[in-house]
């Protein structure tokens, strides 16, 4: 208590050259069993990506029309929401994508003059 104060003890830092980066691991040995059992869930991986592509085809189908649907019930309380939702149900029902889009405004600037001019 009233001795002598103590110093902080300096934490003594390793030479660098002791110290191992890295240890490669052996590679996993394959088995039969571990070749087996992958073949038999390749068959339940078919099964299931051929659903996954049915359930993304139906999603395809019906986004468009459910997107214009919400935008519908929305245009009474909120009108901006609403024409933006339905605007792009009908874009996607259309199957306009965002570059056409982009082309049509950069076509309607050039129209209207408004366009880069050199």
């Amino acid at each position: 208590m009233f001795g002598k104060p103590r110093e902080p003890q300096k934490p003594e830092q390793p030479n660098l050259q002791d110290i191992k980066l890295s240890i490669p691991q052996p590679e996993p040995v394959i088995t039969q069993q571990d070749t087996v059992l992958q073949k038999e869930k390749e068959p339940e991986l078919e099964e299931k990506s051929e659903l996954v592509l049915a359930v993304e085809k139906i999603s395809r189908i019906v986004s468009p029309y459910f997107i214009v649907v919400v935008g519908l019930s929305l245009y009474e309380k909120n009108f901006l929401i609403g024409t933006i939702l339905i605007v792009v149900g009908i874009l996607s029902l259309l199957k306009i994508s965002a570059n056409d889009v982009a082309r049509f405004f950069e076509w309607f600037k050039d129209f209207l003059g408004l366009g880069n001019s050199k």
